[in-house]
């Protein structure tokens, strides 16, 4: 007799009969391992989620976890059950951490976003459980990690147990969030140096360090001395010095090296070099990193004792360029990353380059993107993108390594377990012509419900942002911030480009908002609970900020028009109504913060990028401006000349809440 548990991605075999559990269940950690120790306390939580607090009585079930040191394989589990308990075994440390995460998830019902989500299951009594051994299959991605980048919410976030700028506590279950959704590796921050506090707890609890590719082998070049210029041509011994304090502070530790060279603070390392610069030849650009990479990998294999330590470069920007000249020499035992744009897309000369690349490969991409113009606090990649660009790179083989850019990682579980699902067991979705599969898959396996209209309103959210580009470059809520301050410079300057007034794009947009808003308040009625709560934050809450964000850009845009017109009175109602707009979409990011039960209150506190808070500042002040102008509205002779004493310089005639900031001035000024 055959039987499959329904647990994702693992082979099943023969079962007998069955295993009933209770809350009172015996937990036996046989690893002798501290990361291991994480996730068996993680899981005990999970089976009082499901099965309630144990009571006085015996055990009805024992859990033994343990690690098999004959089993030669990267990241592997069993799970064994029988009438007297579970037995889940791993070929290696995260092989066991991942297996005890997939009970909990597929049999347990626990949603491996939880912290984030708060969505329970349904609590039970007992737990039938049949018997069997079923053992995991590799998965598509050897390597996945998560880089959590501009992670300007997390710093200061519930700071009242603060570690460099981190609390502990929340990165703890960041980082068992990953390892719930199977992840192997983490880039926890930037600009931080390599045994930090949280760094150090993402070792501790089982995941490889990854690094920041303007960050090799770990060093922070933030740190550089401010008197030595950052130049390999003139003070090389200064870089191997910084390089070596970098290996030695992560010495021992699971790491996965970066080889690189950039400038400091992520620019192009010849702006920093004075033997170099722009105009200097590929050719001499190329010697210039060669040279670095070599001296990194010598240093780091020196320094380790390692003859064959795990080594990784990213080809972004200018490095891209470099190696698609032929120009770029790693070592052979290179992972090698190659990078999307930013939005989701690679780009078809990736797609080139690997056809020539005789490296291990991997790819480096984005659910969330900081570049002023994009989407810190919103999905917005369309899953067709990630369907497309994830089945490129299985086809090309790029499949040693893949580092997914999560941001700040609250608002963006749907573009998360969608990419989480691919980097596990990509092959289950290969067939799918397109990313429509996954709304669905959303909905009924995050929200518990198959009610199309559920699932379409996230259609509805990536069916309204106004696109940049023909391949689904969506506009982001960083964007509006970059737009207002952008043209109100200009205007400021008198050097407005009125081609970059997109009054048509914002208007087509905002319609579409306003209905996938109406759909979306609609939809609550379907959920309940905590699902309910979740489903507000994740899409009701973006929705309506994106509808008031976008509806402001199309009433400044108007009052722009005016400004420039010397139409001031206009300017100053419009210029009202966008302020009306902005300060809504602060009380839409106030309520995903107080979603549930408040546990991300005050997680906008310290937003540096999409500032939603500094529109209302610019805003405020452009009012201002418009008050301070000679001769607000209508021209003197056009006023009604009965009026005594001080004349307004414009009273309107319908009432308005803003009515008595009008400026009054006297007659005839």
């Amino acid at each position: 007799m055959k039987w499959i548990l329904p647990i994702f991605g693992i082979v099943a075999a023969s079962r007998v009969f069955g295993l009933t559990l209770t809350a009172n269940v015996d937990l036996r950690d046989e690893s002798g391992s501290e990361a291991v120790d994480y996730a068996v306390t993680a899981f005990e939580k999970d089976l009082q989620r499901k099965l309630g607090f144990p009571v006085p009585g015996e055990a009805t079930g024992h859990f033994t976890f343990r690690i098999s040191r004959d089993w030669k394989a990267f990241d592997r589990h069993r799970i064994k059950v029988s009438d007297s308990g579970v037995t889940i075994t791993g070929s290696d440390e995260l092989g066991l951490i991942h297996g005890i995460y997939s009970f909990s998830e597929d049999v347990l019902g626990i949603d491996p976003c939880i912290y984030f989500t708060g969505i329970v299951p349904e609590r039970v009594r007992t737990l039938d459980v049949p018997n069997g051994l079923t053992e995991s299959k590799p998965y598509t991605f050897t390597h996945r990690a998560m880089f959590v980048n501009d992670e300007d919410l997390i710093i200061g976030f519930q700071m009242e147990n603060q570690s460099y700028g981190m609390n502990p506590e929340f990165m703890e279950k960041l980082y068992e969030t990953m390892l719930r959704l199977k992840m192997t590796g983490v880039i926890p921050s930037t600009l931080v140096l390599a045994d930090e506090p949280h760094l150090v707890l993402a070792s501790d609890m089982g995941l490889y360090i990854n690094q920041h590719h303007a960050e090799p082998l770990g060093s922070v070049p933030l740190y550089w001395p401010k008197n030595i210029p950052y130049s390999w041509s003139t003070h090389r011994e200064h870089f191997i010095d910084f390089w070596s304090d970098a290996i030695k502070r992560q010495k021992g530790r699971n790491v996965i090296w970066t080889l690189n060279f950039r400038g400091l603070l992520d620019r192009a390392f010849w702006d920093d070099d004075p033997a170099m610069s722009r105009k200097s030849s590929m050719e001499e650009k190329a010697r210039v990193v060669n040279d670095v990479i070599r001296t990194q990998y010598e240093l780091l294999k020196e320094l380790t004792g390692e003859e064959h330590p795990l080594i990784c470069g990213y080809l972004w920007g200018e490095l891209s360029r470099l190696y698609s000249s032929g120009l770029l020499e790693y070592p052979e035992d290179t992972m090698l990353l190659f990078s999307d744009s930013g939005h989701g897309v690679m780009g078809d000369w990736n797609w080139k380059l690997a056809e020539k690349c005789d490296l291990k490969m991997g790819i480096y991409q984005h659910v969330s993107y900081h570049n002023r113009k994009t989407h810190m606090r919103i999905n917005a990649i369309h899953p067709d993108t990630f369907q497309h660009e994830v089945g490129r790179a299985v086809e090309y083989g790029m499949t040693n390594a893949i580092v997914l850019n999560v941001g700040n990682f609250k608002e963006k579980i749907f573009g998360i377990r969608q990419m989480a699902t691919y980097m596990n067991h990509f092959e289950e979705f290969q067939s799918c012509e397109n990313g429509d599969w996954y709304f669905d898959w959303y909905a009924k396996h995050v929200l518990g419900t198959t009610q199309p209209a559920v699932a379409d309103s996230y259609r509805d959210f990536f069916a309204c942002p106004f696109l940049f580009s023909k391949d689904r470059k969506n506009s982001g809520d960083e964007y509006f911030f970059y737009y207002v301050e952008q043209m109100l410079n200009g205007a400021y300057q008198n050097e407005v480009d009125r081609k970059l007034m997109r009054q048509d794009l914002f208007s087509s947009s905002e319609e579409k908002w306003e209905v996938a808003l109406e759909r979306a308040y609609d939809c609550r009625r379907f959920l309940a609970g905590n699902v309910l709560d979740f489903y507000e934050a994740d899409l009701v809450g973006p929705t309506l900020k994106m509808r008031h964000l976008t509806g402001m850009a199309v009433d400044f845009t108007a009052s722009l028009e005016h400004y420039l017109n010397k139409e001031w009175h206009k300017a100053q109602l419009d210029a009202y109504q966008a302020l009306l707009h902005v300060r809504e979409a602060l009380k839409a990011e106030e309520w995903i913060e107080q979603s549930g039960w408040g546990r991300f209150e005050g997680w906008y506190d310290h937003d540096e990028t999409a500032r939603t808070w500094h529109i209302e500042r610019l805003l405020e002040h452009y009012i201002d401006h418009l008050k301070d102008l000679n001769y607000f509205n209508l021209d003197y002779s056009a006023r009604n000349p009965k009026t005594p004493g001080l004349d307004y310089k414009y009273q309107p005639y319908f009432e308005s809440e803003y009515r008595d900031e009008l400026i009054w001035m006297t007659n005839g000024e």
